[in-house]
């Protein structure tokens, strides 16, 4: 029997992977969603997290996965 999960930002039915619980598409997009908020960052060092989701457009609750992932630090 396969092991398989739901995709943790599309629900869409996947291959379960230690530490991979994003089917492709969503792990690209969440990649881009770090790499704005770090070009956002860089640009702006004093931003705070309302200002990265007004101004680069990411929701709250992927900045706060992020940051509790740590794949983001702010300042």
């Amino acid at each position: 029997m396969l092991n398989v999960e739901n995709c943790k930002g599309c629900g869409k039915l996947i291959l379960r992977k230690p530490g991979h619980p994003f089917c492709p598409a969503c792990a690209a997009s969440r990649a881009e969603e770090v790499r704005r908020i770090k070009h956002y960052v860089l640009r702006h060092p004093s931003a705070t997290i309302l200002d990265i989701h007004r101004n680069a457009g990411i929701p709250l609750k992927a900045i706060h996965e992020l940051i509790r992932e740590d794949r983001v630090q702010l300042q």
